[in-house]
């Protein structure tokens, strides 16, 4: 005999209802970002996550094109050719195609084996801060990482208000010996 509680749990997954949620990539990090947009493409932020079912959300993600990239990441791609292995800098990557940077981390921290394409359909990337799907937006996720804002974003009057940090310059080091006193 079956489990009585086994219908109504899966009645219970099939039934949620997918949430659009809303990311500002602004001064993010590539791979903390990927690591919270797949998180909300699982549904591992939910508390009926379940492994079998896919109970993921819709994700937008704006200014892509402002997201912090690391300087030594790679992209590469074999054609399947001879000498087919191709090779791009991910900051050289990010200059022509602002999106496809957050999509292909995405796509490759996400499980492969199952829903990739119905998962990856659910995300959308725009480089800007105009993005459509605005009627649709139930909720907004801050990013993962704390953003820092620049020295010229300050005015006068509240760069003068910072602590002074007191002089640590180190003294010029003294050498041990005086090459010239030294007797031959």
């Amino acid at each position: 005999m079956a489990h009585r509680f086994a219908n109504s749990r899966s009645a219970q997954l099939l039934t949620t209802s997918r949430q659009w949620v809303l990311i500002d990539g602004t001064g993010q990090q590539l791979d903390n970002m990927a690591q919270l947009v797949c998180k909300v493409l699982e549904g591992r932020h939910k508390p009926i996550y379940s492994s079998i079912v896919d109970v993921g959300d819709n994700v937008v993600v704006i200014n892509t094109r402002k997201m912090v990239i690391p300087e030594k990441r790679v992209f590469w791609w074999y054609s399947g050719y001879a000498q087919g292995h191709r090779h791009v800098y991910a900051k050289d990557f990010h200059v022509f195609r602002p999106t496809e940077c957050l999509r292909l981390q995405v796509q490759h921290k996400l499980p492969q084996k199952f829903n990739l394409k119905e998962r990856l359909a659910r995300l959308h990337l725009f480089p800007g801060s105009n993005y459509l799907y605005a009627a649709n937006i139930s909720k907004i996720i801050e990013g993962p990482d704390n953003v820092f804002r620049s020295l010229s974003d300050y005015t006068a009057e509240e760069r003068d208000s910072f602590v002074k940090a007191p002089d640590c310059r180190i003294r010029k080091p003294q050498p041990l010996y005086d090459w010239n006193d030294i007797e031959e």
